[in-house]
């Protein structure tokens, strides 16, 4: 399971959290609920299937498999939309079954709260997206340092979206305090429409490839001897 979380406003956090899902297949979970729901970002908020407002999880044990089914499609994966903010209790379980299907991409909220201090623990990455000029980086600084003190055994690291006038993306990671994953280009100015896998930019799908490829490398994925 990853984590994505924006350092600041406007980075594109959601856009690499959908990215992060797609080339891997794995169900994306949408825990920002102020954010107006990934599902508008993404075209899918008419298409059929399960948002946090109409799910309910009270005791018992919900198939992996049925919470997929569930879900409305975006490129063929299943999106749980945050259309209200869910219950820190609703979000931690759903977040463990959905781990029984697969991979999970989760879009956290940025700022510390019960929520995102129960799905923190549950990430094998958190990936922070912060912007290069200087405001961003101070506000990605501060995103760190709670997400450091809410989970200090959560590896953070930092997608850096350098502008080619901007400081150094290592330096950028530096000021922040946590490892660079990688750098792209700031998100584009948004077109109308929503996104889409052939909109998405090239540079990011490759970095998104070597993320997973980097955590299989770590867990042994794939491996003869596991």
């Amino acid at each position: 399971m990853l984590g994505v979380l924006g350092g600041s406003g406007g980075v594109g956090a959601s856009t690499v959290a959908a990215t992060l899902a797609w080339v891997a297949g794995a169900l994306l979970i949408d825990l920002d609920g102020i954010s107006g729901g990934i599902d508008v970002l993404l075209g899918v908020e008419d298409a059929p299937g399960a948002r946090w407002s109409g799910l309910r999880l009270g005791g018992g044990r919900l198939d992996p498999a049925v919470l997929a089914e569930a879900l409305p499609r975006w490129a063929d994966i299943g999106v749980l939309a945050a259309d209200v903010a869910p219950e820190p209790a609703a979000a931690q379980q759903a977040v463990e079954v959905a781990r029984g299907h697969g991979p999970v991409v989760v879009d956290l909220p940025r700022w510390p709260g019960p929520l995102r201090d129960a799905a923190l623990p549950l990430c094998a990455l958190t990936v922070l997206v912060a912007g290069a000029r200087v405001p961003s980086v101070i506000a990605a600084r501060a995103v760190a340092r709670s997400v450091a003190s809410a989970a200090p055994d959560t590896p953070i690291a930092a997608l850096i979206r350098s502008h080619r006038a901007s400081a150094a993306p290592a330096r950028v990671a530096e000021v922040i305090g946590v490892p660079m994953l990688g750098a792209v280009d700031p998100p584009p100015a948004r077109a109308d429409g929503p996104l889409t896998p052939a909109g998405l930019p090239r540079a990011l799908v490759r970095v998104c490839q070597d993320v997973w490829a980097g955590l299989s490398a770590l867990t042994g994925a794939g491996s003869d001897d596991g």
